[in-house]
């Protein structure tokens, strides 16, 4: 038998990490697919490191490659095993009449959130009725934890020390996000403290205010948010508390079907 270098088992870890993270920039909105300087720039990855990965996710049916256009996209494997997962946690199942509620209560536009990582991934949404349609973010869409209110909502049930960590990770991350900055998703992460349920406006999506509350397992630790977004002009100051409170009676209601906690300290008034 042949002796197996030590470090092995540490490189096989960290080629799945970045594989894994190759995967996730991969899942970001934009549908003409991404550049491999454009993954690398995403990833942080040099681009030798992505270019060997990505060569071996292509073979794997994981990623596709148009070698016309030298584009990557999401693979045909990557969307079977979605759905299959699916099949196993339909989450969007056990949330869908809740955000149907919500929608129909506000007239706005409602997500579900959940978490992946340090990432906030959109699965699900109901449009909005009003004229004035928001929808910044599309079913799959992936950002930092932080950024937006859906993500806020998450950020603020974790630990203190992990939520820093979160930021500190999304960083490098954030310059896409118009003024959004490690200080002001400090700054915001304190109001939602303070206020009890998070709000995000103008500093994402200039225009465009969202009210957010997560969902939280058995142990009080985040899966998910639920949020409703519109346009700034529908979105005053003097209507956040009502749509906090249509949002946490759905809160509730999902908490129920996860058979978790009804509550939390600073999201359950």
């Amino acid at each position: 038998m042949k002796n197996i270098p030590a470090s092995a088992p540490r490189d096989t870890a960290q080629s799945l990490r970045r594989s894994i993270e190759i995967l996730k920039a991969l899942s970001a909105p934009m549908k003409r697919g991404f550049s491999l300087s454009e993954l690398s720039r995403m990833t942080g990855l040099p681009h030798p490191t992505v270019l060997r990965l990505l060569r071996h996710l292509t073979g794997l049916g994981m990623v596709a490659w148009d070698p016309a256009t030298k584009i990557y996209r999401l693979g045909t494997l990557t969307f079977e095993l979605g759905l299959a997962a699916a099949e196993h946690c339909d989450i969007r199942g056990l949330c869908g009449d809740s955000l149907d509620r919500l929608q129909a209560e506000t007239q706005d536009t409602c997500y579900l959130t959940m978490r992946s990582g340090f990432d906030a991934v959109c699965i699900d949404r109901r449009e909005g009725a009003s004229p004035i349609r928001v929808l910044t973010l599309d079913i799959g869409s992936r950002r930092p934890l932080g950024v937006g209110a859906a993500g806020l909502a998450i950020l603020d049930c974790l630990p203190e020390e992990e939520a820093e960590t979160v930021i500190q990770a999304s960083e490098s991350k954030l310059d896409r996000y118009n003024r959004m900055s490690t200080d002001i998703m400090r700054m915001l992460l304190q109001e939602t403290r303070e206020r009890g349920y998070a709000v995000c406006g103008n500093w994402v999506t200039l225009g465009v205010t969202a009210v957010a509350v997560p969902i939280c397992i058995e142990d009080g630790r985040p899966i998910g948010s639920l949020s409703v977004s519109a346009v700034s002009h529908r979105m005053p100051a003097d209507r956040w508390p009502g749509i906090a409170r249509a949002l946490r009676a759905e809160m509730h209601e999902i908490h129920r079907k996860l058979q978790g906690p009804s509550s939390r300290p600073g999201y359950g008034g």
